[in-house]
Formats: C-alpha cells, structure tokens, sequence
C-alpha cells in the first residue's frame, strides 16, 4: 500500500482538469515494453518527470514508470509523449 499526503492548498484546484495541464495515462509495464521496443530505447533514453511532479503525485507514480501525455497540436491534431518517473 502507498500513502501519498497533500496539503489542503494543493487540493484546491484538481489539476488534471487543468486547461494548461496534458491529458495523462500511466502505462502499464507491458505498454511500457511495447513502446520501448517500437523505438528501439533503453528507459534512459525517454525524457524524465519528476517523482515530486503534482501531476506524477496526483497519479501515484513511482520510479521507473512511464507517463503518456497527449497534447492538443494545430498541425498534427494530437501530439503524444512519454516521460519516464524519476526519484
């Protein structure tokens, strides 16, 4: 079981619902194993967020997993990144 505590002024606005703030999914380890095969990565070789992040504390992340966000783009429609969780 994991405990994550929030102060009472982080709770105010939830910011997943944030209009600046990405939509988030957490991959599961074979997604993650799927997506590093399809590149052809080390988990090294992904841009890093944070296990301090509000949105990775927000999500329970922990070291080593792996976030996709998907941004709103005016030329591609959607845009679509991962971050590896960092301690």
């Amino acid at each position: 079981m994991r405990l994550e505590l929030f102060f009472e002024n982080e709770l105010l606005i939830n910011i997943t619902k944030h209009v600046l703030v990405p939509q988030h999914e957490v991959l599961n380890d074979e997604e993650k194993r799927a997506l590093l095969a399809r590149y052809k990565l080390k988990d090294s070789q992904l841009p890093r967020v944070q296990k301090k992040d509000a949105v990775a504390r927000y999500y329970g992340l922990t070291a080593g997993q792996v976030m996709k966000m998907t941004r709103p783009s005016e030329t591609a429609g959607r845009y679509c990144t991962h971050r590896l969780c960092v301690g």
